[in-house]
């Protein structure tokens, strides 16, 4: 029986492998405008990485706008998971080993010395800068509170969404085909067990939420997101291909049929995933990531780009870029960043182009991208499950996520596939430190 599953996983993985280079079937060149572009972004990355040069180290999400007003506190030393592991990618693509190494470091003792879980799993967030673990382990983001007399923690920063977890795990599976050091391998299958033990929903296909606030006792979500489980299945197809005696395979399946639920064939597009406690699909809100990323991350939807596309255009296009969801009040540069990328790599160069524009206006001094064009963008979404429905929204800051996503569209670098899809460290990306 054993021998039969292997031969049966070795199959899958031979048509995992021809649906990876059908996925390609346009292979786009980074120009060297777009070059110019990346390699200019990654040196303002590099310029917000302080302390020795071979120190781990977490990247502050979002600075102050042009050296103005200082950041609120919740944010002042935050450095995001997501947006740490967009920064290391954008660092090899840029040929920064030595800076995206430092990162991936820093994600290996965030789950080797927390200060409570020992599971495997990865906070949404950690203290910025130089890491120095005490005895408390990998410190956590907060701030002294003057008024009430104590040391605030945000419950979703110490918390652990399977969406960022997972990009964690992308985030190491990159740096272990960059560098083929065993721990960024054993790191990125710890956290990818920990989503499987963890959040998996035992009654239906599909990963939930994850985990909203502190130790020992963080409440679970379940509702499940389309682009949490886009990001298992990218997780743990990368993983089959590198560790073909694993589960991985069958683990990213139930993340797959998820995804197809979530599709509506009628209207062309991705619902942004389900209500709490089931399967049924969230039909009040849309996402612009739940649409993109899965054109470019599973061979199975490769064929339905034209039709998201045009949904998506329709319902989240503004003139210049795309918006987070469909109430369209502003241009969300992270986002109009992933719909430069996706539309090249399906084969529509020319609708990127005005993106890239856009992206390139929005620059700071300090070479990271704004947040947002606008003051504030509105998502629809919720920070925490008790906290005002669509309280979550962007603000125009100078942004690590936005910054790491448009260097990969600047370089056609697809996150979710790794070497099998593009190599990171080609000749086309010439960013060498200065």
């Amino acid at each position: 029986m054993k021998h039969l599953r292997s031969t049966i996983n070795i199959g899958r993985l031979l048509l995992l492998a021809a649906a990876v280079i059908v996925l390609q079937t346009y292979p786009a060149r980074a120009d060297g405008e777009h070059q110019k572009l990346a390699c200019t972004l990654c040196d303002g990355l590099a310029s917000h990485m302080g302390g020795d040069p071979a120190q781990p180290f977490v990247l502050r999400s979002f600075e102050p706008a042009n050296g103005g007003s200082a950041l609120h506190p919740a944010l002042e030393n935050t450095g995001f998971t997501y947006d740490n592991a967009l920064a290391l990618m954008a660092f090899y693509g840029c040929k920064r080993k030595a800076e995206a190494r430092r990162i991936a470091d820093a994600l290996v003792l965030a789950v080797e010395t927390d200060r409570h879980y020992h599971d495997g799993r990865l906070r949404n967030a950690y203290r910025s800068g130089p890491v120095v673990p005490g005895k408390e382990g990998m410190l956590l983001p907060g701030y002294w509170s003057a008024a009430s007399n104590s040391w605030i923690e945000d419950g979703y920063q110490v918390g652990s969404a399977t969406g960022s977890t997972a990009w964690g795990a992308l985030a190491l599976l990159t740096a272990y085909e960059e560098t083929e050091q065993p721990a960024y391998l054993d790191t990125a299958r710890k956290i990818m067990d920990w989503i499987h033990r963890s959040t998996a929903d035992p009654q239906n296909p599909g990963y939930f939420g994850g985990f909203f606030g502190h130790e020992p006792t963080p409440e679970r979500m379940t509702w499940k997101s389309t682009e949490h489980n886009l990001d298992v299945y990218a997780a743990d197809s990368w993983l089959a291909r590198l560790d073909a005696g694993g589960d991985w395979t069958y683990r990213g399946d139930t993340a797959l049929k998820f995804l197809h639920a979530m599709w509506n064939d009628g209207e062309g597009r991705f619902y942004i995933g389900s209500a709490p406690d089931g399967n049924a699909p969230n039909v009040e809100m849309s996402g612009l990531d739940a649409e993109l990323w899965p054109l470019i991350a599973v061979p199975d939807f490769k064929t339905k780009a034209r039709q998201v596309m045009e949904w998506t255009e329709l319902n989240h296009g503004v003139d210049g870029g795309f918006d987070f969801n469909s109430d369209r009040d502003g241009i969300w540069l992270e986002g109009t960043a992933q719909a430069a990328l996706v539309l090249r790599l399906v084969g529509q160069p020319e609708k990127a182009e005005p993106l890239f524009k856009t992206i390139a206006a929005q620059v700071t001094p300090g070479g990271l991208v704004y947040a947002t064009v606008n003051e504030q963008l509105s998502t629809g979404l919720q920070v925490g499950p008790n906290s005002l429905p669509g309280d979550f929204k962007y603000y125009r800051l100078p942004h690590i996520g936005a910054t790491g996503w448009a260097v990969l569209a600047a370089l056609d670098l697809n996150p979710f596939l790794g070497r099998a899809g593009q190599s990171l460290t080609s000749k086309d990306s010439p960013c060498p430190p200065k």
